[in-house]
């Protein structure tokens, strides 16, 4: 078990910062529990009187956890400050804003609880260290998937405008209180009735939206203009990170006879144990595209298998030329298929205070931008063959 309590993960953003004296940008160090990287800016803009726009930052942390991570706004005053469950620390000038390229790593240390000994992890991390493991997009990049609805980007790639907007709308998460699932459930049981579902309607961007829709009953299209465009890029990188896994799965089957399958939001994790020579040679400088209309692809195989995702799918390549909503757009980029943790250690171990008879130990590594610990940790925990037999 992990993320028990915020202190159990924690993460430190690494950083190349170029500060200097003077500059448009004042850089900050944010360290946040219980916050998402983007509601924790939407607070910031609102309390320190800047536009959204003003804030920049490099990754987007989870809430569960303790992170630090860097942001830079751009405003001459010095919005240090310290409340409940942040604290915002000056740092210095920049040029330029805050951004991915500036970031060379997230350290973590991560304590696993309700354990009965570190025995299975402490063989696991040899292999870790030799084999890496699939850099798979965990469950955390998959929070607005309906999994009874589909993904609104795939929605939008298939003209169907009025379906993204209805899971835009009215899908739930875990994360929703009672309240707010059983608003969405009623707003999808008058979906149509525009007058009606304008009543139930909350918040300012839905009101929107659904008062448009009351005046303009079928036009769509026009409607997903009146989303944000910060959610509207994160639904769209959603969807591009379910076809990359789905790409990288069919890649590891083609490659690795037996994996160990982990459940997962939009599919299953598959985890190698310890890959023949010739998976290991093929794995270890893999690199996949993500799904746009361009697409750079490694080899012939790769690109036959992405082909045939899309085919099982009903879409073509030629649909990721969006026209909805042409302020986003889907652009490739190369992800690699395995990643290796830095300075994997596995450290103190003891008697779990949070499970009475049970034990916990501390696991230290570093990873690339965008890779999860949470993979790693999924890997780690893998019942030996002999146990799942």
């Amino acid at each position: 078990m992990i993320k028990a309590r915020p202190e159990d993960f924690v993460v430190e953003e690494q950083a190349a910062l170029p500060l200097r004296a003077a500059g448009a940008f004042r850089a900050y160090r944010l360290t946040k529990r219980g916050w998402n990287t983007l509601d924790l800016v939407r607070l910031l803009a609102r309390t320190c009187g800047v536009s959204p726009a003003a804030i920049a930052y490099g990754g987007k942390k989870d809430r569960h956890g303790l992170t630090a991570q860097f942001i830079t706004i751009r405003d001459d005053r010095d919005f240090s400050r310290e409340e409940r469950n942040f604290r915002l620390e000056f740092q210095g000038y920049m040029g330029r804003p805050m951004g991915p390229d500036l970031i060379q790593a997230n350290q973590f240390r991560i304590i696993l609880r309700d354990l009965a000994g570190s025995g299975p992890i402490g063989q696991s991390l040899e292999d870790v260290r030799r084999y890496g493991v699939p850099n798979f997009f965990d469950d955390q990049r998959f929070r607005s998937y309906d999994p009874e609805r589909g993904f609104f980007a795939e929605k939008v790639l298939r003209r169907h405008y009025n379906g993204a907007l209805q899971v835009y709308l009215t899908s739930t998460t875990p994360e929703m209180d009672s309240t707010e699932r059983e608003r969405r459930r009623d707003l999808f049981g008058k979906w149509r009735d525009w007058p009606a579902c304008l009543a139930i309607a909350s918040g300012r961007e839905e009101k929107a939206i659904l008062g448009y829709l009351a005046a303009h009953p079928k036009d769509f299209a026009r409607a997903l203009h009146k989303l944000p465009q910060e959610e509207v890029s994160m639904r769209y990188s959603s969807f591009q990170s379910h076809l990359w896994n789905e790409l990288l799965r069919r890649r590891i089957r083609d490659l690795v006879p037996e994996t160990a399958a982990v459940a997962g939001a939009e599919g299953s994790y598959l985890f190698w144990r310890t890959p023949d020579e010739p998976a290991e040679s093929a794995l270890k400088d893999l690199s996949l595209p993500t799904a746009a209309a361009q697409m750079v692809f490694p080899d012939e195989r790769t690109q036959a298998l992405f082909e045939a995702i899309l085919t099982d799918g009903g879409l073509r390549r030629p649909d990721f030329r969006t026209h909805a909503l042409r302020k986003v757009y889907f652009k490739s980029f190369l992800r690699r298929a395995v990643v290796h943790p830095e300075n994997i250690a596995m450290g103190e171990e003891g008697p779990d205070e949070l499970y009475p008879g049970r034990r916990r130990i501390t696991l230290s590594f570093a990873l690339p931008r965008g890779a999860y610990a949470t993979m790693v940790v999924k890997r780690l925990m893998l019942p030996n063959p002999a146990e799942s037999a």
